[in-house]
């Protein structure tokens, strides 16, 4: 399994404290444009580079920027979002509103430098219609198994331009013990998911590249 997980967002209340005020001290240097604190705090918390504000309930949706939109939207210097990319900052996350750093960039009329380098990869810009139906597909193998827990922890589900950036990911479910791992395969995409502490409880999910769902292996782990 990859070691790489996916940044979820998910109420405040359930993470540990800790966690909420790494987080919350990212997205307030994010939003004050305070680059040199928040490329400290993220060189010691790498994985912590594409996490986004925790909404406080269900009645404040989050609006997904991470710390590279903020960087776009605050018309950051070059070597600071050359940094955050060097990180690992994801050019293919969108905001709530759809928005890539890219967009945003383009928006507050940023140079084209620094629009190169936010470009999100060709491969994925001319597959985005099969990456938007296999999502589609993700999501409905997700909310199978764990709607009650997305809707009781206000979880945002993935974007699954996430793995065509960087390969397979994790997408822990808090109160599953558990979660899912989702990886490319030759018809589409593959999930795996399991309750740690429930035998048995492993299901595969095939999503064919029209979005199509089927589970093609239970009852492991």
């Amino acid at each position: 399994m990859s070691d790489l997980e996916y940044p979820i967002n998910v109420e405040k209340s359930v993470l540990r404290d800790e966690t909420v005020e790494l987080i919350e001290k990212i997205s307030d240097w994010s939003y004050s444009h305070n680059w040199n604190e928040l490329l400290k705090c993220l060189s010691d918390n790498q994985e912590y580079i594409n996490r986004t504000r925790l909404a406080r309930d269900s009645t404040t949706p989050p609006k997904l920027f991470t710390p590279l939109h903020q960087a776009a939207y605050g018309k950051a210097p070059k070597n600071v979002i050359e940094n955050l990319l060097n990180l690992g900052a994801s050019k293919t996350l969108k905001t709530t509103e759809g928005q890539t750093a890219y967009d945003i960039a383009v928006q507050k009329n940023m140079q084209q430098d620094i629009l190169d380098i936010l470009q999100v990869p060709e491969e994925i810009k001319k597959n985005e219609e099969e990456i938007k139906k296999m999502e589609k597909g993700l999501h409905k193998a997700i909310l199978g198994r764990v709607e009650d827990l997305i809707k009781k922890n206000n979880m945002q589900l993935p974007q699954l331009s996430f793995l065509y950036e960087f390969e397979d990911f994790w997408f822990p479910v808090p109160g599953m013990y558990g979660g899912f791992h989702v990886c490319k395969c030759d018809k589409g995409v593959e999930t795996s998911s399991w309750c740690r502490v429930a035998g048995g409880s492993g299901q595969k999910h095939l999503i064919d590249k029209q979005g199509d769902v089927k589970i093609t292996e239970e009852g492991f782990v």
